[in-house]
């Protein structure tokens, strides 16, 4: 499977009250971390005890991660024979990288990044 790296600045995982929350939650997303959390889950729920191994970050980080994307709708979390899994909501990812406003926001960001480059 091909791999897109995006380079970027590390970021908070909780969204400023003063920003646009859509445009932080789509940032947020493409986060590595928060990334990685999305794409392990792609195929069907995970145990936790799966993401703490192939998650590179603390287990603290990653509980707080994994409460964020459940607090944005991205995530569910269950349990089943004491075993805690977690489970990406596509129908929500969809909606926010389908949205006309963000794609908006991509291309002006690509278009700034652009004419740094340039």
């Amino acid at each position: 499977m091909d791999r897109i790296i995006i380079s970027h600045t590390k970021m908070n995982v909780m969204p400023d009250d003063t920003s646009n929350e859509s445009e932080k939650i789509l940032e947020l997303l493409f986060e590595p971390d928060n990334a990685e959390i999305l794409v392990e889950l792609k195929d069907g729920p995970k145990p936790l005890s799966v993401l703490t191994k192939k998650i590179t970050v603390s287990k603290e980080e990653l509980d707080e991660r994994l409460s964020f994307l459940i607090e944005k709708g991205f995530l569910s979390k269950n349990e089943k024979d004491n075993e805690i899994f977690y489970s990406l909501d596509v129908d929500r990812l969809s909606e926010i990288l389908e949205n006309e406003d963000n794609f908006k926001n991509i291309d002006d960001g690509l278009a700034k990044l652009d004419s740094f480059l340039n």
